[in-house]
């Protein structure tokens, strides 16, 4: 496969875990649940992510990935 086709792919499956999350979410499923595919989803996209673009790139979405959940984290502590 290229590096095209392996990143295409990734995506792909990441925003299929990011819809299995949140259907999850959606019916009320286990917090267990919900945290393995949204788990998967960023593994997923990091790989992605790291075969479809140079470095500083990588950086800078993985800073904007961990500002989101760290905005997302306090408002659920909460």
């Amino acid at each position: 496969m290229s590096v095209d086709t392996d990143a295409r792919y990734l995506f792909r499956r990441a925003r299929e875990e990011a819809a299995k999350a949140d259907a999850a979410a959606r019916r009320k499923g286990s917090p267990q649940e919900i945290a393995a595919h949204r788990e998967l989803a960023l593994r997923y996209k990091v790989r992605a992510l790291s075969i479809s673009c140079p470095e500083q790139v990588l950086h800078d979405a993985m800073e904007r990935d961990q500002g989101a959940a760290d905005a997302h984290l306090g408002k659920t502590r909460h």
